[in-house]
């Protein structure tokens, strides 16, 4: 079964770099991968029957396809296209998770993973989207290497499979016709897809070559373009040169560092001053070749995806990403505002374990959860005057289900004011706890199983999740079912993380770094309205918590202190909690904002 498709870039005048690199990904992949070439690209691009004949051996040995079923689905994509647009995107995004190499188009920002391997322009990497991994290492990288020369005496000249500038001759004619380099001193490299011949009589043509990157070590010093040969020869210990087709190509080479002859036409004086005095291109060569080898095939096979589908509130099929590790990629729905997770290194789920609310909840505030029920009362009796003020035909005697209400601080509070509770948790221990302390109905169940109806008391005057919606993966399931659990103008009560908080505004990165792995949403005061009203939802009051004056730039932790008092203030005017809670009416009439 083809779990990973491969989907190169085959425009024609884009080189054969991203081919040729999907088709080593394929064979390292074995069965669970395939290569899509379209049978019928269209104009501009090579066909898949070009490509049978440019590289018989390579389509030999891996899958193709060239017809995708519209049923047809895979855990991962792997686009490797130079530049994605966000329409293309939307496509292979229907098909799988997407995992974008070296992307440089509208997709970048909107991939669900991100993998960089070439360096980007020092531009492009300050207004781009950061990747979740980056890495020359994930290049194929020659086994056989050589120490750096002393001299240049032998020179390959290799500009890719196509070379459509025609970059070889240019510098055959600057090199050999200017009399700096001997015939017998140089071979070209014919690409499988290039239609160019040698005009210059003594010149070694060889190609197309199979496997081109062990035969690098054999030549003091590679010419060739930015892109894959370049680091190759880099880390197999030649002196690299590059020649560039664009002025994007040139401003890749200053930002990795390589002697450049510039672009299109090298200027013979330049080139003859270069190939006299090699030491300077040579060490330049040594500082940016890669570090290390990594198995790129590898880390592509481990990614296991998780909540990187559609938006999970208005089911946009795409994003835009707010930040990315290894691990995960945040990204912002730009319809409505949602930001989610997508996970690609899940962990197992710690709520059903019982150390998570006795050694970790330890940990985190000093206590246990047991320990802490007193204090966990005193915020459960707000939230219930809140809610209670929202239902003026009165609680008493009405049901009000707590999902995830673990050890059962809240249900006990509201059992005392005179309301009929029932909790659920996933944690068998926290269930069996709140029933035989404190007499209230409870039981084990998984709110977000589909088939998980049955378990639940209907027409309830509320429902509420303390800490717990943001831990779901299908909200839109979730919200659907609080909506059918819920009599018309019932209370949804929650509370969640801010997306809008001080830690979140001061630094981004470290928040969502920060984020628990099983949160899979992110919430804000601000677009929560929007998000509930799609389920039928009336947000009637917002409560913003977890103040942190300290968290302020230049605020001491001291709250005796002007500076810190003047921060509650501006926080709490604000609503810069970092914390905050949602109270929704069901109105029984979902609609779009």
């Amino acid at each position: 079964m083809v779990e990973i498709l491969l989907v190169p870039s085959v425009r024609r005048g884009n080189g054969s770099g991203h081919l040729v690199r999907c088709f080593s990904l394929a064979r390292a992949l074995g069965n669970t991968a395939a290569l899509f070439l379209a049978d019928d690209p269209g104009e501009g691009y090579w066909s898949a029957d070009e490509l049978r004949l440019a590289y018989p051996r390579e389509m030999g040995a891996v899958r193709v396809i060239g017809e995708l079923r519209s049923e047809a689905r895979f855990r991962l994509v792997v686009l490797d296209r130079r530049e994605t647009s966000a329409t293309e995107l939307a496509r292979w995004s229907a098909r799988g998770a997407v995992v974008a190499i070296d992307e440089g188009g509208e997709a970048r920002p909107r991939a669900s993973y991100l993998i960089d391997i070439l360096p980007r322009a020092r531009r492009a990497a300050r207004v781009g989207s950061p990747p979740n991994i980056a890495s020359l290492g994930f290049l194929s990288l020659p086994e056989a290497r050589r120490e750096p020369p002393q001299a240049i005496r032998r020179v390959l000249v290799s500009f890719g499979g196509e070379d459509p500038r025609r970059l070889a001759e240019s510098f055959l004619e600057a090199a050999i016709g200017g009399g700096i380099l001997s015939p017998e001193q140089v071979t070209v490299v014919t690409g499988a897809l290039s239609r160019s011949e040698s005009r210059f009589p003594g010149v070694t043509a060889i190609g197309p070559v199979q496997d081109l990157k062990e035969m690098l070590r054999s030549y003091d010093l590679v010419v060739t373009q930015f892109g894959l040969t370049a680091f190759e020869a880099a880390w197999a210990g030649c002196a690299v040169l590059l020649l560039n087709p664009s002025d994007a190509h040139e401003e890749l080479s200053r930002a990795a560092g390589f002697y450049s002859l510039g672009i299109s036409a090298p200027s013979r004086k330049v080139l003859g001053s270069m190939l006299a005095e090699p030491g300077g291109m040579i060490e330049a060569t040594a500082r940016a070749a890669p570090r290390e080898r990594l198995d790129l095939a590898a880390r592509i096979d481990s990614l296991t995806p998780r909540n990187s589908g559609e938006c999970p509130c208005c089911g946009r099929p795409d994003g835009v990403a707010v930040y990315r590790n290894e691990r995960k990629t945040y990204l912002a729905c730009p319809d409505c505002g949602l930001v989610r997770m997508a996970h690609f290194h899940p962990r197992e789920n710690p709520y059903a374990e019982r150390a998570y609310f006795f050694e970790e909840y330890k940990a985190q505030y000093g206590r246990t959860y047991i320990e802490d029920i007193p204090s966990i009362r005193l915020s459960a009796a707000k939230r219930l005057g809140v809610i209670e003020s929202l239902l003026p035909a009165g609680h008493e005697g009405q049901c009000i289900l707590d999902v995830g209400c673990a050890y059962g601080a809240f249900v006990a509070e509201a059992q005392a004011r005179g309301w009929d509770p029932v909790g659920s948790d996933l944690s068998p221990d926290a269930v069996e706890y709140v029933r035989d302390s404190f007499g209230v109905p409870a039981f084990v169940g998984d709110f977000s199983e589909p088939g998980a109806d049955g378990l639940y008391p209907r027409n309830a005057a509320c429902l509420s999740m303390w800490y717990v919606i943001e831990h779901f993966e299908e909200l839109g399931r979730i919200l659907r079912r609080a909506a059918s659990l819920l009599r018309p103008g019932g209370v949804f009560a929650f509370s969640t993380p801010s997306g809008s908080g001080i830690s979140a505004r001061k630094d981004p990165g470290a928040f969502y770094e920060r984020s628990p792995d099983d949160h899979f949403t992110v919430w804000s005061p601000k677009t929560a309205p929007g998000i509930l009203k799609r389920f039928g939802f009336e947000v009637q009051r917002i409560v913003v918590t977890g103040h942190h004056p300290e968290r302020f730039p230049g605020v001491p932790a001291d709250p005796r202190t002007l500076r810190y008092k003047a921060a509650m203030a501006a926080s709490r005017l604000c609503g810069l909690g970092d914390t905050f809670e949602c109270y929704a009416v069901y109105t029984g009439r979902p609609g779009s904002v």
